[in-house]
């Protein structure tokens, strides 16, 4: 009789093991999906672009895009957390060249940049890019080795051109684009007090 009272307790026991593991098993919580690194590359609107790999974010689009360096948009929504120092902000923090860890849900859509939404983003460095400016205009050639007239659109026409600086980066890429003179273009420039403007990224404008 003991015997068959000690079986039946280790049957218990064991069964309670089981149950208690099982237990475990389901209320264990879900790994969170390990956060997206990067630079916010742009801000529009309440959508950011933010690119891994990249030290600097006034360099052209091109040097990442055609690398494939990982580039995501995220969607930043009422219930998004923006966290700097442990502190939550408010959205208007984030700016364009910070440093930031994304937090996401679910899968992101697989286009080149992805996409997603955005639950948490970590600002680990809050230091901004230096402010720049967007304009277009007909590109009218070089002037030196590292700048260019550009007539500025809006302009009237018997206005001279505008010479602009170029980054070696722009240069290059300039150089890969062909274009001709006269094409319209749109170019994004940093202040430069020499010249008008140093422009760091610039494409054609398809019409």
């Amino acid at each position: 009789m003991k015997k068959i009272i000690g079986l039946f307790l280790a049957v218990l026991l064991v069964t309670g093991l089981i149950t208690i593991g099982c237990g475990e098993d389901r209320t264990e919580p879900i790994d969170s999906p390990e956060p997206i690194s990067g630079l916010i590359y742009a801000i529009d609107g309440n959508v950011i672009l933010v690119v891994g790999g990249i030290n600097e974010v006034n360099i052209p689009r091109e040097e990442w895009f055609e690398a494939g360096n990982r580039a995501v948009y995220f969607t930043i929504t009422g219930d998004t957390i923006i966290a700097h120092k442990g502190e939550t902000v408010s959205a208007v923090r984030l700016a364009r060249g910070q440093k930031v860890e994304v937090y996401h849900e679910g899968f992101l859509a697989e286009s080149y940049p992805e996409q997603g939404g955005a639950l948490r983003v970590v600002i680990i460095d809050d230091t901004p890019a230096a402010e720049h400016q967007t304009a277009s205009g007909r590109f009218m050639g070089y002037v030196e080795d590292n700048s260019i007239e550009i007539k500025i659109s809006g302009v009237p026409d018997e206005l001279p051109g505008r010479l602009f600086r170029l980054t070696a980066e722009a240069r290059d890429h300039l150089d890969r684009l062909g274009l001709e003179v006269e094409e319209v273009i749109i170019f994004h420039y940093l202040p430069d007090k020499d010249f008008e403007g140093l422009i760091f990224d610039l494409n054609r404008i398809i019409n």
